[in-house]
This record gives C-alpha cells, sequence and structure tokens, in this order.
C-alpha cells in the first residue's frame, strides 16, 4: 500500500544534517509531515535541526545500539513513526584490490550494516504496533549496475555496498509484505549532495586521510559533459518523495540510468541464452 500523503505523517530520517537526507526532510514538512532527524556530524545536525526546528539525535548507524536507541527516542518524540529513510551513507574511493581492510569494515559498516541497524529497529516496531508505513532506502545508481561513465574511476567498495542496499530493499519488501509496510530503493545518479567531503568528516581519525576521488581518470568528454548531469538535492529529495507515492520500488533520478540497466540485463538474458 503506497504512502500517497504525508501530511500528519511522521519520519525519521537518518544522514540528515545535509545532502539529499535534509532535503527529504525540508520535502516532507512541506508536505505536512512532521520530522525527527539523525546525523553523526553534531555540528552540522544541530545547525540543521535549528533550521528546520526539528527534534534530532547524533547517531553512528554502524552502532546497532546507538540506532535502536535513536529510532526509540524518534518514536517517543514523534507518537510513532510511519516513514524511514535510511540515507546515511559515505563513500571509500579507489578499487577492491588497492583498498584497506580498515576502509572495508567502515563503508560497509555505514552503508550496509546502517541500513540493516536502522530497517530492522523500526521493521520491529511497526509490526508490534501492527502500524502500516514505509521504508526508504538511499541506494545508488551503483545499486542498479556499474555505471559505464564512471568506470575510468573506480569507486568498488561503494558499488558492493550500494548493491548491498537494493538486495536489503528485496529482503524487506519480502518480509513486510503482508504488514501494510512498503518499501522503496532510491538510485541517485549525479547529485550535489556533498557525499565526499560529508564522507572526509564522518571518516575515524585512525584511517587516515580519506583516499583521492580522482575525477581526472574520467574520459574527458564524460568530464566535460559531467557538470549538467547533477540534480539538487532538493530535486532528488522530490523525485523520491514522488516515488513513494506512486509505490515505486526502485526510484531512479536519471533517464540516462536505463542504459546501463539495459546493458545489465542483455548480460543476465545471455547467461541463460547459453542453457538453450
Amino acid at each position: 500500500m503506497a504512502m500517497t500523503d504525508f501530511g500528519g505523517k511522521t519520519a525519521l530520517i537518518t544522514g540528515a544534517a545535509d545532502g539529499i537526507g535534509a532535503a527529504l526532510a525540508e520535502a516532507l514538512l512541506e508536505a505536512g509531515a512532521r520530522v525527527f532527524l539523525s546525523d553523526i556530524n553534531e555540528a552540522k545536525l544541530e545547525e540543521t535541526a535549528s533550521r528546520l526546528k526539528s527534534p534530532n539525535a547524533v547517531c553512528d548507524v554502524s552502532d546497532a545500539k546507538a540506532v535502536d536507541a535513536t529510532v526509540e527516542a524518534a518514536w517517543t518524540e514523534l507518537g510513532g513513526v510511519d516513514l524511514l529513510c535510511a540515507n546515511a551513507g559515505v563513500i571509500v574511493p579507489g578499487s577492491l584490490l588497492d583498498s584497506s581492510d580498515e576502509d572495508a569494515r567502515f563503508i560497509f559498516g555505514v552503508n550496509v550494516w546502517g541500513v540493516v541497524n536502522a530497517c530492522r529497529s523500526q521493521a520491529l516496531r511497526l509490526k508490534a504496533s501492527e502500524r502500516t508505513g514505509h521504508i526508504l532506502l538511499t541506494g545508488s545508481e551503483h545499486s542498479l549496475s556499474s555505471p559505464e561513465y564512471l568506470r575510468e574511476m573506480p569507486l568498488h567498495l561503494y558499488n558492493m555496498t550500494k548493491h548491498s542496499v537494493l538486495s536489503i530493499g528485496e529482503s524487506m519488501r519480502a518480509e513486510l509484505a503482508g504488514n501494510g509496510v512498503g518499501v522503496s530503493v532510491l538510485c541517485p545518479g549525479p547529485v550535489m549532495s556533498g557525499l565526499n567531503e560529508n564522507s572526509e568528516q564522518a571518516r575515524p581519525e585512525e584511517l587516515g586521510e580519506q583516499p583521492e576521488l580522482n575525477i581526472s581518470r574520467l574520459d574527458p568528454a564524460t568530464l566535460s559533459g559531467l557538470g549538467d548531469l547533477y540534480l539538487s538535492a532538493a530535486d532528488a529529495a522530490e523525485i523520491a518523495l514522488r516515488g513513494i507515492r506512486a509505490g515505486a520500488f526502485v526510484i531512479p533520478t536519471h533517464a540516462f540510468q536505463r542504459k546501463d540497466v539495459d546493458a545489465r540485463y542483455k548480460e543476465v538474458v545471455a547467461g541463460f541464452d547459453l542453457l538453450e
């Protein structure tokens, strides 16, 4: 059952201090919802929460106990939570072979376990209260296929985690199908979200500096046209809410993403053709 009207609804948003998370909060408030904000960046969270006049809690989503406490705080403050936006995420540039175990644990802790932690905590409360609702996960264009235009700039760990987010969404959709809880996965292409900067700030000190996001490795023609592809975070948030209203499972943000998805589908079909 699609959540077609956000008026009077309540929402918890992780990764809400900036970027798509903050934009989701603004869009939901404008649509008549009440929101509870969460982020690991205390200073940015305080600034955004003050501007939006919304309750909030600092939370490291990789910590299951901290997430459960934050979800509980949101339920207490709002009288229940109808919509979870599991949006917190980080990026670690680089190839799989060159990445350290520490970097892998960091990005999987936030992008995969952070989503699992939030989904578990919220879904269990929805089921226990027999409350309907919706869960929105922020994946990426990388959730659907490795984007052709980015293949010269490896983001292998990020790619792996965002594929996982789509799988988490599929699992939650199956588990909650009989409970009146919808599930969507936002799969944004290029969005001005501050992801790299925010990832650097969230990065534990013991890991050292963030690996360089070297866009100079991209094809010059791709690089020159990249600026035209970027959406604002506000535009991405509006697309997300439109997708939720429509009951969409996968919510892409750019039409060109279909080319990469079609290419992946052809590869899958080609494998089955070998069985004939």
